[in-house]
Protein backbone atom coordinates (compact mmCIF):
# COMPACT_ATOMS: atom_id res chain seq x y z
CA UNK A 1 0.00 0.00 0.00
CA UNK A 2 1.71 2.82 -1.34
CA UNK A 3 -0.19 5.52 0.73
CA UNK A 4 -1.51 3.74 3.71
CA UNK A 5 -2.92 7.13 5.68
CA UNK A 6 -4.95 8.67 2.34
CA UNK A 7 -6.42 5.56 1.39
CA UNK A 8 -7.32 4.80 4.72
CA UNK A 9 -9.08 8.40 5.45
CA UNK A 10 -10.84 8.04 1.75
CA UNK A 11 -12.00 5.15 3.28
CA UNK A 12 -12.78 5.54 7.30
CA UNK A 13 -16.58 7.30 7.13
CA UNK A 14 -18.10 4.88 5.12
CA UNK A 15 -16.52 2.05 7.05
CA UNK A 16 -18.09 3.74 10.37
CA UNK A 17 -21.22 3.80 8.73
CA UNK A 18 -21.38 0.01 7.77
CA UNK A 19 -19.94 -0.81 11.10
CA UNK A 20 -22.78 1.22 13.17
CA UNK A 21 -25.36 0.26 10.99
CA UNK A 22 -23.86 -3.74 11.31
CA UNK A 23 -24.00 -3.70 15.18
CA UNK A 24 -27.45 -1.47 15.38
CA UNK A 25 -29.04 -4.03 13.66
CA UNK A 26 -28.04 -7.00 15.73
CA UNK A 27 -29.06 -5.33 18.49
CA UNK A 28 -32.20 -4.10 17.36
CA UNK A 29 -33.52 -7.36 16.69
CA UNK A 30 -33.36 -6.97 12.83
CA UNK A 31 -30.56 -9.35 12.18
CA UNK A 32 -29.22 -12.66 14.20
CA UNK A 33 -25.75 -12.06 12.98
CA UNK A 34 -22.58 -9.47 13.16
CA UNK A 35 -21.06 -9.86 9.71
CA UNK A 36 -17.72 -8.41 10.99
CA UNK A 37 -15.31 -10.56 9.37
CA UNK A 38 -16.32 -9.64 6.12
CA UNK A 39 -16.46 -6.39 6.49
CA UNK A 40 -12.99 -5.95 7.53
CA UNK A 41 -12.06 -8.13 4.40
CA UNK A 42 -13.13 -5.46 2.21
CA UNK A 43 -11.77 -2.81 4.10
CA UNK A 44 -7.90 -4.06 4.86
CA UNK A 45 -6.93 -0.37 4.76
CA UNK A 46 -8.94 0.19 8.01
CA UNK A 47 -6.61 -2.38 9.96
CA UNK A 48 -3.88 -1.74 7.83
CA UNK A 49 0.29 -2.06 9.99
CA UNK A 50 1.71 0.11 7.41
CA UNK A 51 -0.98 2.69 8.02
CA UNK A 52 -0.26 2.64 11.71
CA UNK A 53 3.56 2.83 11.17
CA UNK A 54 2.78 5.95 8.60
CA UNK A 55 0.59 7.77 11.38
CA UNK A 56 3.46 6.81 13.91
CA UNK A 57 5.88 8.29 11.72
CA UNK A 58 4.11 11.31 11.09
CA UNK A 59 2.91 12.41 14.61
CA UNK A 60 6.68 13.92 15.76
CA UNK A 61 7.02 15.72 11.84
CA UNK A 62 3.72 17.61 13.09
CA UNK A 63 4.86 17.83 15.94
CA UNK A 64 7.88 19.33 14.71
CA UNK A 65 6.03 21.82 13.17
CA UNK A 66 3.80 23.11 15.42
CA UNK A 67 0.93 21.16 13.96
CA UNK A 68 -1.10 20.56 17.26
CA UNK A 69 -4.56 19.93 15.14
CA UNK A 70 -2.54 17.41 13.07
CA UNK A 71 -1.09 15.75 15.98
CA UNK A 72 -4.04 15.34 17.49
CA UNK A 73 -6.01 13.81 14.24
CA UNK A 74 -2.88 11.71 13.55
CA UNK A 75 -3.07 10.88 17.49
CA UNK A 76 -6.68 9.72 16.81
CA UNK A 77 -5.85 7.71 13.22
CA UNK A 78 -3.42 6.01 15.67
CA UNK A 79 -5.56 4.58 18.25
CA UNK A 80 -8.34 3.70 15.84
CA UNK A 81 -5.59 1.71 13.69
CA UNK A 82 -4.58 -0.01 15.92
CA UNK A 83 -8.05 -0.66 17.91
CA UNK A 84 -9.64 -1.96 14.29
CA UNK A 85 -6.25 -4.37 13.77
CA UNK A 86 -7.69 -6.10 16.97
CA UNK A 87 -10.87 -6.15 15.93
CA UNK A 88 -10.61 -7.45 12.70
CA UNK A 89 -8.00 -10.27 14.63
CA UNK A 90 -11.11 -10.86 16.83
CA UNK A 91 -13.61 -10.68 14.45
CA UNK A 92 -14.35 -14.35 13.64
CA UNK A 93 -14.41 -15.12 17.45
CA UNK A 94 -16.94 -12.10 17.61
CA UNK A 95 -19.14 -13.49 14.86
CA UNK A 96 -18.99 -16.52 16.71
CA UNK A 97 -19.87 -15.68 19.77
CA UNK A 98 -22.96 -13.32 18.36
CA UNK A 99 -24.13 -16.62 16.55
CA UNK A 100 -24.07 -18.59 20.04
CA UNK A 101 -25.37 -16.03 22.06
CA UNK A 102 -28.52 -15.65 19.41
CA UNK A 103 -29.21 -19.37 18.97
CA UNK A 104 -28.64 -20.17 22.82
CA UNK A 105 -32.10 -21.52 24.34
CA UNK A 106 -31.26 -22.05 28.25
CA UNK A 107 -33.65 -23.69 30.22
CA UNK A 108 -35.01 -21.83 33.08
CA UNK A 109 -38.49 -23.27 34.85
CA UNK A 110 -40.46 -24.81 31.78
CA UNK A 111 -39.34 -22.40 29.45
CA UNK A 112 -36.29 -22.08 26.86
CA UNK A 113 -34.91 -18.63 27.14
CA UNK A 114 -32.39 -17.36 24.92
CA UNK A 115 -29.23 -15.48 25.86
CA UNK A 116 -30.84 -11.84 25.73
CA UNK A 117 -34.21 -13.11 27.64
CA UNK A 118 -32.69 -14.47 30.48
CA UNK A 119 -30.31 -11.53 30.56
CA UNK A 120 -32.86 -8.96 30.48
CA UNK A 121 -35.36 -10.82 33.07
CA UNK A 122 -32.43 -11.86 35.04
CA UNK A 123 -32.92 -7.99 36.99
CA UNK A 124 -36.85 -7.28 36.99
CA UNK A 125 -37.59 -10.77 38.01
CA UNK A 126 -39.23 -10.18 41.55
CA UNK A 127 -38.81 -13.87 43.04
CA UNK A 128 -35.40 -14.32 44.29
CA UNK A 129 -35.51 -18.05 43.63
CA UNK A 130 -36.37 -17.47 39.44
CA UNK A 131 -33.53 -14.89 39.69
CA UNK A 132 -31.09 -17.42 41.24
CA UNK A 133 -31.85 -20.26 38.14
CA UNK A 134 -31.61 -16.83 35.41
CA UNK A 135 -28.08 -16.13 37.30
CA UNK A 136 -27.75 -19.43 37.40
CA UNK A 137 -28.68 -19.69 33.72
CA UNK A 138 -26.69 -17.27 32.19
CA UNK A 139 -23.81 -17.51 34.31
CA UNK A 140 -22.92 -21.59 33.50
CA UNK A 141 -23.26 -20.89 29.90
CA UNK A 142 -20.87 -18.42 29.66
CA UNK A 143 -18.55 -20.74 31.59
CA UNK A 144 -19.93 -23.62 29.47
CA UNK A 145 -18.49 -21.73 26.41
CA UNK A 146 -15.51 -19.75 28.00
CA UNK A 147 -13.47 -20.92 25.25
CA UNK A 148 -15.12 -19.01 23.02
CA UNK A 149 -14.87 -15.60 24.75
CA UNK A 150 -11.21 -16.55 25.60
CA UNK A 151 -10.35 -16.22 21.82
CA UNK A 152 -12.22 -13.23 21.23
CA UNK A 153 -9.95 -11.92 24.67
CA UNK A 154 -6.70 -13.43 23.11
CA UNK A 155 -7.00 -11.09 19.72
CA UNK A 156 -5.42 -8.73 22.55
CA UNK A 157 -2.52 -11.02 22.28
CA UNK A 158 -1.91 -11.14 18.93
CA UNK A 159 -2.95 -7.23 17.78
CA UNK A 160 0.39 -6.77 20.43
CA UNK A 161 2.73 -9.17 18.14
CA UNK A 162 1.36 -7.08 14.82
CA UNK A 163 2.23 -4.04 15.84
CA UNK A 164 5.36 -4.73 17.96
CA UNK A 165 4.39 -3.39 21.24
CA UNK A 166 5.83 -4.86 24.30
CA UNK A 167 2.77 -5.84 25.81
CA UNK A 168 -0.98 -4.94 25.46
CA UNK A 169 -1.19 -2.33 28.41
CA UNK A 170 1.97 -0.70 26.92
CA UNK A 171 0.26 -0.73 23.17
CA UNK A 172 -3.21 0.92 25.20
CA UNK A 173 -1.40 3.28 26.53
CA UNK A 174 0.94 4.50 23.72
CA UNK A 175 -2.25 5.26 21.72
CA UNK A 176 -4.69 6.17 24.16
CA UNK A 177 -2.34 8.41 26.44
CA UNK A 178 -4.16 6.83 29.34
CA UNK A 179 -1.85 6.19 32.55
CA UNK A 180 -3.30 3.22 33.55
CA UNK A 181 -1.35 2.89 36.62
CA UNK A 182 -1.73 6.04 38.22
CA UNK A 183 -5.97 5.71 37.31
CA UNK A 184 -5.65 1.87 39.03
CA UNK A 185 -4.30 3.75 42.13
CA UNK A 186 -7.30 6.30 41.55
CA UNK A 187 -9.71 3.49 41.35
CA UNK A 188 -8.44 2.02 44.47
CA UNK A 189 -8.70 5.29 46.58
CA UNK A 190 -11.87 5.60 45.24
CA UNK A 191 -13.34 2.42 46.39
CA UNK A 192 -11.57 2.96 49.61
CA UNK A 193 -13.26 6.53 50.21
CA UNK A 194 -17.09 5.10 48.75
CA UNK A 195 -17.08 2.14 50.67
CA UNK A 196 -18.67 3.28 54.42
CA UNK A 197 -21.64 5.18 52.24
CA UNK A 198 -21.88 2.27 50.06
CA UNK A 199 -22.64 -0.02 52.33
CA UNK A 200 -24.84 1.67 54.57
CA UNK A 201 -27.07 2.12 51.21
CA UNK A 202 -26.44 -1.55 50.52
CA UNK A 203 -27.87 -2.76 53.58
CA UNK A 204 -31.21 -0.45 53.38
CA UNK A 205 -31.45 -1.49 49.44
CA UNK A 206 -31.40 -4.96 50.11
CA UNK A 207 -34.36 -5.61 52.75
CA UNK A 208 -36.23 -3.64 50.43
CA UNK A 209 -35.27 -6.33 47.84
CA UNK A 210 -36.56 -8.73 50.46
CA UNK A 211 -36.25 -8.61 54.74
CA UNK A 212 -33.82 -11.31 55.44
CA UNK A 213 -31.08 -10.68 52.98
CA UNK A 214 -27.82 -9.17 54.14
CA UNK A 215 -24.83 -8.46 52.03
CA UNK A 216 -21.56 -10.07 52.59
CA UNK A 217 -19.43 -11.42 55.02
CA UNK A 218 -21.87 -12.25 57.16
CA UNK A 219 -25.24 -12.38 54.89
CA UNK A 220 -25.84 -14.31 51.43
CA UNK A 221 -26.51 -12.01 48.68
CA UNK A 222 -25.94 -12.75 45.67
CA UNK A 223 -25.41 -10.27 42.68
CA UNK A 224 -29.14 -10.81 41.22
CA UNK A 225 -29.81 -9.38 44.49
CA UNK A 226 -27.84 -6.42 44.00
CA UNK A 227 -29.30 -6.30 40.17
CA UNK A 228 -32.91 -6.37 41.38
CA UNK A 229 -32.43 -3.94 44.29
CA UNK A 230 -31.03 -1.19 41.62
CA UNK A 231 -34.19 -1.35 39.78
CA UNK A 232 -35.38 0.24 43.01
CA UNK A 233 -38.73 -2.28 42.51
CA UNK A 234 -40.63 0.07 45.37
CA UNK A 235 -40.68 3.39 43.37
CA UNK A 236 -41.72 1.77 39.86
CA UNK A 237 -44.91 2.94 39.91
CA UNK A 238 -43.86 6.41 39.77
CA UNK A 239 -41.68 5.87 36.82
CA UNK A 240 -44.82 4.40 34.33
CA UNK A 241 -43.29 3.06 30.65
CA UNK A 242 -45.96 5.19 28.83
CA UNK A 243 -44.73 8.22 30.90
CA UNK A 244 -40.76 8.18 30.61
CA UNK A 245 -40.41 9.40 26.86
CA UNK A 246 -42.86 12.28 27.28
CA UNK A 247 -41.14 13.44 30.36
CA UNK A 248 -37.69 13.33 28.78
CA UNK A 249 -39.43 15.25 25.47
CA UNK A 250 -40.85 18.00 27.21
CA UNK A 251 -37.60 18.44 28.99
CA UNK A 252 -35.76 18.58 26.36
CA UNK A 253 -38.31 20.84 24.27
CA UNK A 254 -38.38 23.36 27.45
CA UNK A 255 -34.34 23.26 27.35
CA UNK A 256 -34.05 24.53 23.90
CA UNK A 257 -33.10 20.73 22.19
CA UNK A 258 -34.63 19.57 19.18
CA UNK A 259 -35.71 16.11 20.39
CA UNK A 260 -34.89 14.47 17.04
CA UNK A 261 -32.31 17.00 16.35
CA UNK A 262 -34.39 18.44 13.38
CA UNK A 263 -34.26 15.02 11.87
CA UNK A 264 -30.33 13.53 12.40
CA UNK A 265 -31.88 11.49 15.32
CA UNK A 266 -33.73 8.75 14.11
CA UNK A 267 -36.01 6.76 17.14
CA UNK A 268 -36.25 2.93 16.88
CA UNK A 269 -39.17 2.25 19.76
CA UNK A 270 -40.29 -0.48 17.77
CA UNK A 271 -41.30 -3.70 20.03
CA UNK A 272 -39.58 -6.61 18.22
CA UNK A 273 -38.14 -10.13 19.37
CA UNK A 274 -34.05 -10.09 19.90
CA UNK A 275 -33.93 -6.02 20.83
CA UNK A 276 -31.41 -5.69 23.09
CA UNK A 277 -33.56 -4.63 26.55
CA UNK A 278 -31.38 -1.11 27.27
CA UNK A 279 -31.30 1.69 24.91
CA UNK A 280 -28.17 2.32 22.65
CA UNK A 281 -27.18 5.22 19.94
CA UNK A 282 -25.96 4.12 16.75
CA UNK A 283 -23.58 6.59 15.09
CA UNK A 284 -23.84 6.06 11.62
CA UNK A 285 -23.18 9.50 9.99
CA UNK A 286 -21.78 11.60 12.41
CA UNK A 287 -23.92 14.37 12.24
CA UNK A 288 -26.34 13.78 10.16
CA UNK A 289 -27.61 9.90 11.04
CA UNK A 290 -27.83 8.81 14.47
CA UNK A 291 -29.86 6.04 15.32
CA UNK A 292 -31.48 5.81 19.27
CA UNK A 293 -32.69 2.39 19.70
CA UNK A 294 -35.17 1.87 22.50
CA UNK A 295 -36.78 -0.82 24.41
CA UNK A 296 -39.48 0.94 26.77
CA UNK A 297 -39.99 -0.22 30.11
CA UNK A 298 -40.80 0.82 33.28
CA UNK A 299 -38.33 2.08 36.37
CA UNK A 300 -35.98 4.87 37.25
CA UNK A 301 -33.19 2.63 35.73
CA UNK A 302 -34.88 2.76 32.03
CA UNK A 303 -35.40 6.12 32.59
CA UNK A 304 -31.64 6.73 33.62
CA UNK A 305 -30.83 4.76 30.67
CA UNK A 306 -32.74 6.67 28.06
CA UNK A 307 -31.59 9.68 29.35
CA UNK A 308 -27.87 8.42 28.57
CA UNK A 309 -28.30 7.13 25.44
CA UNK A 310 -29.98 10.71 24.45
CA UNK A 311 -26.82 12.60 26.27
CA UNK A 312 -24.77 10.09 23.24
CA UNK A 313 -27.29 10.94 20.65
CA UNK A 314 -27.39 15.20 21.33
CA UNK A 315 -23.95 14.88 21.38
CA UNK A 316 -23.33 13.11 18.33
CA UNK A 317 -25.80 14.84 16.21
CA UNK A 318 -24.17 18.44 17.34
CA UNK A 319 -20.81 17.81 16.23
CA UNK A 320 -19.90 20.45 13.37
CA UNK A 321 -19.82 18.72 10.22
CA UNK A 322 -16.74 21.62 9.25
CA UNK A 323 -14.50 19.70 11.19
CA UNK A 324 -11.68 17.20 9.40
CA UNK A 325 -13.04 14.18 9.64
CA UNK A 326 -11.11 12.34 12.64
CA UNK A 327 -11.99 15.33 15.00
CA UNK A 328 -15.45 14.43 13.83
CA UNK A 329 -15.81 10.44 13.50
CA UNK A 330 -12.98 9.79 16.44
CA UNK A 331 -12.38 11.26 19.71
CA UNK A 332 -11.34 10.22 23.45
CA UNK A 333 -14.87 7.84 24.20
CA UNK A 334 -14.54 9.60 28.04
CA UNK A 335 -16.22 12.84 26.40
CA UNK A 336 -19.09 11.33 24.63
CA UNK A 337 -19.64 9.22 28.05
CA UNK A 338 -19.41 12.55 30.02
CA UNK A 339 -22.12 13.78 27.97
CA UNK A 340 -24.54 10.84 28.28
CA UNK A 341 -23.94 10.35 32.63
CA UNK A 342 -24.21 14.50 32.76
CA UNK A 343 -28.10 13.73 31.10
CA UNK A 344 -28.48 10.41 33.81
CA UNK A 345 -27.41 12.00 36.31
CA UNK A 346 -30.23 14.51 36.42
CA UNK A 347 -31.97 11.63 38.37
CA UNK A 348 -30.47 13.05 41.32
CA UNK A 349 -31.69 15.87 41.00
CA UNK A 350 -35.45 16.44 43.31
CA UNK A 351 -36.51 19.63 41.06
CA UNK A 352 -35.81 17.67 38.03
CA UNK A 353 -37.78 14.19 38.79
CA UNK A 354 -40.55 16.85 40.43
CA UNK A 355 -40.86 19.12 37.24
CA UNK A 356 -40.59 16.48 34.68
CA UNK A 357 -41.60 13.47 36.41
CA UNK A 358 -44.18 14.92 38.28
CA UNK A 359 -43.06 13.38 41.48
CA UNK A 360 -44.56 14.25 45.03
CA UNK A 361 -41.19 15.59 47.14
CA UNK A 362 -40.65 12.93 49.44
CA UNK A 363 -40.47 10.89 46.66
CA UNK A 364 -38.62 12.80 44.32
CA UNK A 365 -35.85 13.24 47.25
CA UNK A 366 -35.88 9.28 47.70
CA UNK A 367 -35.63 8.60 44.03
CA UNK A 368 -32.87 11.09 43.92
CA UNK A 369 -30.97 9.04 46.61
CA UNK A 370 -31.76 6.14 44.99
CA UNK A 371 -30.52 7.37 41.30
CA UNK A 372 -27.09 8.01 43.42
CA UNK A 373 -27.16 4.67 44.85
CA UNK A 374 -27.31 3.23 41.38
CA UNK A 375 -24.58 5.48 40.17
CA UNK A 376 -21.76 4.41 43.10
CA UNK A 377 -22.61 0.91 42.72
CA UNK A 378 -21.77 0.90 38.94
CA UNK A 379 -18.75 3.29 39.89
CA UNK A 380 -17.41 1.18 42.49
CA UNK A 381 -17.85 -1.87 40.07
CA UNK A 382 -15.63 -0.37 37.22
CA UNK A 383 -13.51 0.58 39.87
CA UNK A 384 -12.79 -3.05 40.98
CA UNK A 385 -12.95 -4.07 37.01
CA UNK A 386 -9.62 -2.00 36.20
CA UNK A 387 -7.16 -4.08 38.14
CA UNK A 388 -8.55 -7.41 37.29
CA UNK A 389 -8.89 -6.02 33.53
CA UNK A 390 -5.27 -5.44 33.89
CA UNK A 391 -4.56 -8.65 35.08
CA UNK A 392 -6.62 -10.21 32.15
CA UNK A 393 -4.51 -8.45 29.65
CA UNK A 394 -1.47 -9.64 31.18
CA UNK A 395 -1.66 -13.18 32.55
CA UNK A 396 -4.47 -14.07 29.28
CA UNK A 397 -8.25 -15.40 29.42
CA UNK A 398 -7.06 -18.47 31.37
CA UNK A 399 -9.72 -20.31 33.98
CA UNK A 400 -8.01 -18.77 36.88
CA UNK A 401 -9.12 -15.49 35.95
CA UNK A 402 -12.43 -16.66 37.07
CA UNK A 403 -11.79 -16.37 40.72
CA UNK A 404 -9.71 -13.06 40.64
CA UNK A 405 -13.00 -11.72 38.74
CA UNK A 406 -15.33 -12.99 41.54
CA UNK A 407 -12.95 -11.78 44.35
CA UNK A 408 -13.19 -7.94 42.97
CA UNK A 409 -16.09 -7.99 42.57
CA UNK A 410 -16.74 -9.13 46.45
CA UNK A 411 -14.77 -6.84 47.76
CA UNK A 412 -15.87 -3.75 45.76
CA UNK A 413 -19.64 -4.49 46.27
CA UNK A 414 -20.52 -6.95 48.68
CA UNK A 415 -22.54 -9.63 47.02
CA UNK A 416 -21.43 -12.99 45.58
CA UNK A 417 -21.16 -12.76 41.60
CA UNK A 418 -21.26 -15.82 39.26
CA UNK A 419 -17.33 -16.62 38.14
CA UNK A 420 -18.56 -17.31 34.75
CA UNK A 421 -19.43 -13.57 33.60
CA UNK A 422 -15.01 -13.39 34.32
CA UNK A 423 -14.71 -12.85 30.01
CA UNK A 424 -18.54 -11.41 29.22
CA UNK A 425 -17.91 -9.00 31.99
CA UNK A 426 -14.99 -7.44 30.49
CA UNK A 427 -15.29 -4.21 27.57
CA UNK A 428 -12.61 -4.50 24.75
CA UNK A 429 -9.88 -2.12 24.48
CA UNK A 430 -9.84 -1.27 28.14
CA UNK A 431 -12.95 0.52 27.87
CA UNK A 432 -13.48 0.57 31.45
CA UNK A 433 -10.95 3.78 31.13
CA UNK A 434 -13.58 5.57 29.51
CA UNK A 435 -16.12 5.17 31.99
CA UNK A 436 -13.85 6.41 35.23
CA UNK A 437 -12.85 8.96 33.41
CA UNK A 438 -15.85 9.83 31.79
CA UNK A 439 -17.06 9.93 35.47
CA UNK A 440 -14.79 12.04 37.01
CA UNK A 441 -15.26 14.34 33.68
CA UNK A 442 -18.59 14.67 34.54
CA UNK A 443 -18.45 16.47 37.72
CA UNK A 444 -16.17 19.43 36.51
CA UNK A 445 -18.98 20.01 33.59
CA UNK A 446 -21.80 19.95 36.57
CA UNK A 447 -19.94 22.35 38.80
CA UNK A 448 -19.40 24.40 35.73
CA UNK A 449 -23.08 24.33 34.79
CA UNK A 450 -24.18 24.98 38.31
CA UNK A 451 -21.39 27.97 38.86
CA UNK A 452 -22.47 29.40 35.34
CA UNK A 453 -26.12 28.91 35.29
CA UNK A 454 -27.01 27.66 38.98
CA UNK A 455 -28.64 24.59 40.48
CA UNK A 456 -31.63 24.33 38.11
CA UNK A 457 -29.30 24.66 34.72
CA UNK A 458 -31.22 22.11 33.36
CA UNK A 459 -33.99 24.23 33.01
CA UNK A 460 -32.01 26.94 31.62
CA UNK A 461 -31.65 27.32 27.71
CA UNK A 462 -28.88 29.42 27.91
CA UNK A 463 -27.05 26.07 29.88
CA UNK A 464 -28.04 23.79 26.70
CA UNK A 465 -26.54 26.48 24.49
CA UNK A 466 -23.17 26.32 26.27
CA UNK A 467 -22.60 22.76 26.66
CA UNK A 468 -23.70 22.68 22.86
CA UNK A 469 -20.84 24.53 21.92
CA UNK A 470 -18.69 21.63 23.48
CA UNK A 471 -20.81 19.32 21.67
CA UNK A 472 -19.64 20.81 18.18
CA UNK A 473 -16.18 20.55 19.07
CA UNK A 474 -16.70 16.44 18.72
CA UNK A 475 -12.89 14.61 19.17
CA UNK A 476 -10.82 18.06 19.05
CA UNK A 477 -10.32 17.85 22.83
CA UNK A 478 -9.57 14.50 25.23
CA UNK A 479 -10.92 14.26 28.77
CA UNK A 480 -7.95 15.86 30.73
CA UNK A 481 -7.71 18.57 28.09
CA UNK A 482 -11.42 19.18 28.58
CA UNK A 483 -10.70 18.98 32.84
CA UNK A 484 -8.30 21.31 32.65
CA UNK A 485 -9.94 24.04 30.48
CA UNK A 486 -13.36 23.72 32.83
CA UNK A 487 -12.02 23.95 36.54
CA UNK A 488 -7.61 24.39 35.67
CA UNK A 489 -7.65 21.29 37.69
CA UNK A 490 -6.40 17.53 36.30
CA UNK A 491 -8.78 15.00 36.43
CA UNK A 492 -9.58 12.96 39.90
CA UNK A 493 -11.76 9.94 39.77
CA UNK A 494 -12.19 9.87 43.59
CA UNK A 495 -13.96 13.18 43.34
CA UNK A 496 -16.98 11.51 41.20
CA UNK A 497 -17.00 9.28 44.32
CA UNK A 498 -17.20 11.89 46.62
CA UNK A 499 -20.00 13.91 44.66
CA UNK A 500 -22.17 10.76 44.89
CA UNK A 501 -21.63 10.32 48.62
CA UNK A 502 -22.79 13.52 49.42
CA UNK A 503 -25.63 13.10 47.43
CA UNK A 504 -26.65 9.62 49.37
CA UNK A 505 -25.70 11.93 52.66
CA UNK A 506 -28.23 14.81 51.78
Amino acid sequence: MDRPLPSLRASLDDFLAQLATLQYRHAAGLSPDLRLRELHEDSPEISSEEAFAAATEAVPKARAKGDLLGVRRLQLLREFIATQVEEALAAPAAEAVAQLEARARLPVDDQALSFGEALGQLPHEPHRARRALLESATGDFLWDNRGRYGERREAAFRVTERLRAPSYLALREDVSGIELPKLAEAAAETLRRTEDAYRDVLGYVLKKVEPTLRALPSGNARRHDLQAGTQIPWLSGFFRREDEWSSVIRWLTEWGFHPAAQGRIRIDDEARPGKASRPFTAAVRIPNEVRLVVQRREGLDALGSLLHEYGHALHHAHVSEQLPLELRRLGDASVTEAFATLFERLLTHEEWLKRYVRLPTATARDASRMAAFQALTVLRRHCAKLPYELSLYTRGPSPERAEEYADAQRRALFVEPHPGFFLFDVDSQLYVTRYLRAWALETRFTAQLTARFNEDWWRNPAAGRWLQGYFGRGGTDDAEALAGELSGMALTLPEAGERLVALLNR
